[in-house]
């Protein structure tokens, strides 16, 4: 994975390139006993896109000297987000040094926190970005929701199934704070499986992605009756071509601030859009069943997210539709295969092929004594569990 979810998010916007790369290195090299995300830019519109998108816990803003100029950078910077920690950086080898006291004191009126000149002193920057550590970690818990996918390089093992299913269990309990987001953009499956016609979806979000908020996104969303919102997948397969990992970022963030779930279904296949699902996946779940050609192929998926440097502990496997066949391996068998326990299995069960056929998804129907509906409370009630408990209050 080129980015780690739970590190802090540094933007570095300067005017000069090699200055960028200068304040990169040496964050990175004060920060080389942890995880930090560091962007660079030059472009005001790549750097408001990237607080958009990335949500940095900071902004360093290399100061130009002309307030006029660092007042336009700043305000369109805080336009994304009011209470983004802004510090300027200035060189005592540029007209910028000699920064008078009204020009600091505006600048503080206009949201700049801190001020740090290059070369930056180690100590400096550490005690920065230690205050950068305890805020992003104070703040992280209030501000997101929970995200979890459902992920597979098989298709036909019930994944998209499961996914609705899961989350029409949460909506159940939670209605109108769980959103549905059908990210698998060239076989979207969401829709038919909880017998609605979206009118908006997916490629809506993109092509309004500049105004995209809060309101925005859920009249995107469809409602089902269950009290789960669905973002669906697009209806022309070539259209969703246009849809990239940046876009799917911009609004899983969006959602995740908006509603206290959402679970994303994604296409099974590992390409740059389910790399950045699972950049922003608090839970990750494998989906497979028993059948040989399945597991060797989620061995390879499981090889694969290790050489990028997965997070191990985000990842959980389900086996779905078990059923005890003549050369079927067995759940001991499938944990060896994979060097991994089994967390979830549910059984193999009729009426959750023909919940997908009716498109009533069938958590919606209790069943007493059923093991499947058993294992998908468990599997709900795990997801609840992952909600920091300073988000209770948003019930």
């Amino acid at each position: 994975m080129t980015e780690s979810k739970l590190a802090p998010r540094v933007l570095v916007f300067t005017q000069d390139e090699a200055v960028g790369r200068e304040i990169r290195e040496a964050i990175r090299n004060v920060a080389a006993d942890g995880p930090i995300n560091v962007y660079v830019t030059t472009d005001l519109t790549q750097a408001v896109d990237t607080v958009r998108d990335r949500e940095p816990n900071a902004v360093m803003l290399e100061l130009s000297g002309d307030l006029a100029s660092d007042r336009t950078r700043i305000g369109e910077l805080r336009s994304i987000h009011s209470d983004l920690m802004l510090v300027g950086v200035y060189s005592a080898e540029s007209n910028s040094a000699n920064i008078h006291s009204g020009y600091m004191v505006e600048l503080v009126r206009l949201g700049v926190s801190d001020f740090l000149r290059r070369p930056i002193a180690e100590g400096e920057l550490s005690g920065f970005m230690n205050r950068l550590v305890s805020t992003g970690q104070a703040n992280e818990p209030a501000r997101s929701g929970t995200c979890v996918a459902f992920v597979s390089n098989k298709g036909g093992v019930g994944k998209s199934s499961l996914a609705v299913n899961t989350a029409t269990a949460l909506a159940l309990q939670y209605p109108n704070e769980v959103l549905l987001i059908d990210a698998s953009l060239q076989m979207g499956v969401c829709a038919p499986m909880l017998n609605l016609t979206p009118e908006t979806s997916l490629l809506d979000a993109f092509e309004q992605r500049q105004r995209l908020d809060s309101t925005l996104i859920r009249q995107l969303a469809t409602p089902h009756e269950s009290g789960l919102m669905l973002l669906a997948a697009p209806s022309d397969p070539i259209a969703a071509a246009d849809i990239d990992d940046q876009s799917i970022v911009r609004v899983l963030n969006l959602a995740r601030r908006t509603f206290r779930f959402v679970i994303v279904d994604t296409f099974p296949l590992f390409d740059q859009v389910v790399m950045s699902v699972l950049d922003i996946a608090t839970r990750a779940y494998v989906v497979l069943d028993n059948v040989v050609p399945t597991v060797l192929s989620v061995v390879h998926l499981l090889r694969l997210l290790e050489n990028l440097q997965y997070p191990h502990e985000r990842l959980r496997i389900v086996v779905n539709r078990y059923q005890q066949l003549a050369g079927n391996p067995l759940i001991d068998d499938v944990a060896r295969s994979l060097r991994m326990p089994v967390d979830h299995v549910l059984p193999y069960d009729k009426r959750m092929i023909t919940a997908a056929n009716v498109g009533r998804p069938c958590t919606m129907d209790l069943v007493r004594w059923s093991k499947l509906h058993r294992e998908l409370k468990q599997l709900a009630n795990e997801i609840i569990a992952l909600q920091p408990v300073q988000d209770e209050g948003r019930r």
